[in-house]
């Protein structure tokens, strides 16, 4: 688990040293000689130095030479916090700054040492933030930990979780299930402009922040963390006429808030949700490319930044339609990868495979994620086959990985807080039921685990390897390992002539909706090769989807 070191200092000269792990966090907790009236306010929008800030320097070790500067963050009352998350090993160093004497010229040290490979693979956070692969095969397709370790994003839908309402026994008992399962991210809306007055972190104005729900916020993102899941962090969603209700300054602040806050967590920042609906929420397009800017220049750690966006096909999506953000946004240097959020139905689904290749074969090369299919909001509604569907056909199209929603966790609905979903979209009412284990969700997990044996990273999109065949999808490194989806069953021929006839391949069945993989069989290469999937009609009336796996020997 992450381990919180604090260290009260309450004199100018108090050095406190200790050891801590790389990318733990370590927290410097200083008390204000004076109490400021509108603190939050403190915090600067216009460029100018936060109120406090400290100075870190690396003295030994990796580290020497490494200075690092972090910004400080108002916890209420008198009482102000720093946060640092040590990217290399070594003795560090820190030195505090503010005009507040209290805060000022807070000293301290402390010594960094690594995790060892166990370690890490109790707990993938310890890999350090998630970054863009920048070299390299496939170059600019996938991501990876900060020490290297190919990152398969796998993530879950956790938009509401902010409500003050809900029960850390109900987060923790999300967080376990889904770390078992294998997933990775938590989509978290840490809401400024929630979706009501019980999941907002800011007041009517904007301006006074709730300290004491954003302290609950801390421990959802640091047991996430502890877990292995990376927490995505947006800070607004686009509203009809936001640029009056919120405006640019009070965006920037909160922006600029979540970061001195957040920052030395594994966390990922995302622009806004659905930042072009109801026309840009009245913003021109420029705003939102210098929102991008303004949070990837903010952040000490300069982490992967995306914007979440809305589909056309609705009213929302209407002024400003974009299937990802691949069509406004590409070319902005602070965008790090794209997203798509095909909507939610049948045919927006099928739309998946179209976008994702869209979105992978522009340049520069940047990862593409589908991080808001259509959910699986109840079971059966979407079916459990679409979820699979979706999430194959958008891996083997080139994606860095796929995004889940559904049941009562998207929208954080329990019986505390039974009022969260109106009755626009399908809901189990019931909450006595175990949505975390709908069939969508579980296929995920198959997924996760399928993909866990494999070198993916060096795989990519080769659907001209298939024939006789509707949808093809393949990932593959011709001649040597390809990975195959049937979304319908039946049969393919795959054309394996990259390789020689004395070549030897093994294949089997993988059934992506329950996890388990027929025994293994053996074929020689050079040649098209035809497979039929174990299950066909008319043996099995209501068909099913297949993957085929083929490795050489």
């Amino acid at each position: 688990m992450l381990i919180f070191f604090a260290f009260l200092l309450t004199a100018p000269g108090v050095i406190a040293s200790d050891t801590i792990k790389q990318w733990q966090v370590y927290e410097i907790k200083l008390t204000a000689r004076k109490l400021q009236e509108h603190p939050y306010l403190l915090v600067p929008v216009d460029g100018s130095k936060d109120f406090v800030y400290a100075t870190f320097k690396g003295i030994s070790g990796d580290a020497n030479g490494k200075t690092i500067t972090v910004a400080g963050f108002w916890d209420g009352g008198k009482d102000w916090k720093i946060r640092f998350a040590p990217p290399l090993c070594g003795q560090w160093q820190y030195n505090t700054t503010s005009t507040d004497k209290g805060l000022n010229n807070m000293k301290g040290s402390f010594s960094v040492t690594a995790w060892n490979e166990n370690e890490k693979h109790e707990n993938s956070t310890r890999r350090g933030f998630v970054q863009v692969k920048k070299d390299g095969e496939n170059a600019g397709h996938y991501f990876v930990y900060a020490d290297g370790t190919p990152f398969l994003w796998i993530a879950d839908t956790w938009w509401n979780w902010t409500d003050k309402r809900l029960e850390f026994s109900a987060f923790r008992n999300l967080v376990d299930d889904r770390s078992a399962k294998g997933f990775n991210i938590g989509q978290l809306f840490v809401a400024a402009n929630g979706w009501s007055r019980n999941s907002s972190l800011l007041d009517e104005t904007y301006t006074v922040p709730n300290i004491g729900q954003i302290q609950k916020v801390d421990a959802l993102i640091a047991y996430a963390n502890s877990k292995g899941i990376t927490v995505w962090i947006h800070g607004w969603w686009s509203r009809k006429n936001l640029n009056e209700t919120a405006g640019d300054e009070k965006m920037k602040r909160w922006w600029h808030y979540l970061i001195n806050r957040y920052a030395a967590y594994n966390v990922m920042w995302v622009v806004a949700g659905e930042y072009n609906m109801d026309t840009y929420g009245g913003f021109p397009l420029s705003f939102w490319k210098d929102l991008g800017q303004f949070i990837k220049d903010k952040d000490p750690y300069h982490r992967i930044v995306g914007v979440h966006n809305t589909p056309p096909g609705w009213e929302g999506g209407a002024g400003a339609p974009q299937w990802s953000t691949v069509e406004k946004l590409h070319n902005e240097s602070w965008l790090d990868y794209n997203q798509s959020q095909v909507g939610h139905g049948k045919w927006y689904n099928e739309m998946i495979p179209q976008v994702v290749s869209e979105a992978y074969n522009k340049t520069p090369s940047k990862p593409i994620v589908v991080t808001e299919p259509w959910y699986e909001f109840i079971e059966g509604s979407a079916p459990a086959m679409d979820i699979r569907f979706g999430a194959w056909s958008s891996i083997l199209s080139g994606a860095a990985g796929h995004t889940y929603g559904g049941g009562h966790v998207w929208p954080a609905y329990t019986a505390k807080t039974p009022d969260v979903v109106g009755d626009v979209w399908p809901l189990d009412k019931d909450t006595t039921i175990n949505t975390l284990d709908y069939p969508g969700a579980r296929s995920m997990s198959y997924l996760a685990n399928f993909f866990k044996k494999l070198q993916w990273w060096n795989l990519s999109p080769h659907p001209e390897l298939l024939n006789e065949y509707p949808d093809k999808y393949c990932l593959a490194k011709p001649g040597e390992e390809y990975v195959i989806y049937l979304r319908y069953a039946g049969g393919v021929k795959v054309d394996l002539r990259p390789s020689s006839a004395n070549d030897r391949f093994e294949y089997h069945w993988f059934d992506p909706g329950s996890g388990k993989s027929d025994p293994s069989n053996e074929i020689h290469g050079g040649e098209v090769h035809f497979f039929s999937a174990p299950e066909s009609y008319p043996g099995v009336r209501d068909f099913k989807d297949w993957v085929l796996y083929i490795r050489k020997k």
